[in-house]
């Protein structure tokens, strides 16, 4: 029995429809800015405000992505909750280009497998591309942060 809901579990957390264990009255935030990543401190957000947001995720995959040194001084959109150590917890990670919001996820063109951190492709071992899609064109089954 427990197999079985710890599958499902997992099988929602893959397609990213994963449960909210947020607490009650918790509320989600939306920030937008430039993200950095600072020695010691791991990825930060510099907000249009000029405040710096050091930036944590539940999941590793979304971890990884907001270390990308790819993704450094680009325009973020970012989703998530303030925790009570100052830090963002972000849910979903946005990039913004000409003021539309893109899904990112990683790519092996030599394989044709989707990936959610970077990192090399599970299969032939070749550093995975950066793709950001528009958010008008990912559906249920794309595979993007």
């Amino acid at each position: 029995m427990w197999l079985g809901s710890v599958m499902t579990l997992l099988l929602l957390m893959w397609v990213g429809a994963a449960p909210t264990f947020a607490k009650e009255g918790t509320a989600k935030t939306v920030l937008e800015g430039e993200l950095a990543s600072v020695p010691g401190r791991g990825p930060v957000l510099r907000a249009r405000n000029r405040k710096a947001y050091t930036l944590s995720a539940r999941t590793t995959y979304l971890l990884h992505t907001l270390g990308d040194k790819r993704l450094a001084n680009r325009d973020v959109r970012l989703e998530g909750t303030m925790k009570p150590d100052g830090t963002f917890e972000v849910t979903h990670l946005y990039t913004v280009r000409d003021g539309k919001l893109y899904r990112v996820r990683y790519y092996c063109e030599v394989c044709n497998i989707a990936a959610l951190e970077p990192g090399a492709c599970v299969c032939c071992q070749r550093p995975t591309e950066l793709q950001e899609i528009p958010v008008s064109e990912v559906d249920q089954d794309t595979i993007a942060n």
